[in-house]
């Protein structure tokens, strides 16, 4: 009988130390998953550090690209000597300096500020005048253009002056026929204020071109500068 009771003790004694090894087991099972947890995140710091020195190594890395120098308006041709060097980063699109040809005798798209990173789309290789447009040289008295002057890109609407000693009816000077409008100034010589001529070329629509140039020989045109965004209104 004493037998039986401590086989049945032993049994219970060997049932608990095996549940408490279960038990034990899963501690350990439970530390190992955080062990490698903590190893997953570190390696991820890790790659995140590398992928940012990366991204700070590129930013500073700078490359010599073309910048406009002085003033180029649209239509004219660009010339090297308006054009610099420049070391800069992360310029998207710019022409760089050792391309400086893809500019250098283009025409200038748009018009270019000094101090501005050349990009290719804004040069273009398409003559001036363009199809459908043809320039127009005018000789004007100071009194016909703005007084503060004019520079090549202005939008100008090129107005009939009434002819004749009389000065035109009052129709004609309360609604002057526009010759032509929304043109762009591609040169100048001389100024408005010299108290001489003034020698305006316009790009104008090709089929405003012929009846401008029949009144600018009869010295009845005048120049009005207007605003690009305006539409010349």
């Amino acid at each position: 009988m004493a037998t039986k009771v401590e086989a049945k003790k032993a049994g219970r004694e060997v049932s608990s130390i095996l549940s408490g090894r279960r038990i034990d087991d899963r501690g350990l099972r439970t530390k190992t998953r955080r062990t490698g947890l903590v190893t997953v995140a570190a390696a991820l710091m890790v790659a995140c550090g590398l992928g940012f020195a990366l991204l700070l190594s590129q930013a500073g890395e700078t490359t010599s690209v073309l910048v406009v120098a002085d003033p180029v308006a649209k239509g004219h041709v660009v010339e090297r000597a308006d054009l610099v060097s420049k070391k800069v980063a992360g310029a998207d699109g710019a022409i760089a300096t050792a391309n400086a040809a893809e500019a250098v005798g283009k025409v200038a798209a748009v018009d270019l500020v000094a101090g501005q990173i050349l990009t290719s789309n804004m040069v273009t290789s398409d003559p001036i005048p363009g199809a459908g447009m043809a320039t127009v040289g005018l000789s004007l008295t100071p009194s016909r253009v703005p007084s503060a002057g004019l520079k090549a890109g202005s939008i100008v609407d090129v107005i009939a002056v009434p002819g004749g000693e009389g000065g035109g009816t009052d129709e004609e000077l309360e609604s002057p026929p526009i010759l032509a409008k929304d043109a762009q100034v591609f040169s100048v010589d001389g100024a408005s204020t010299e108290g001489g001529g003034v020698l305006v070329t316009l790009i104008v629509s090709a089929s405003d071109s012929a009846r401008l140039a029949a009144y600018s020989t009869s010295d009845r045109v005048a120049i009005v500068e207007t605003s690009a965004s305006d539409g010349g209104k």
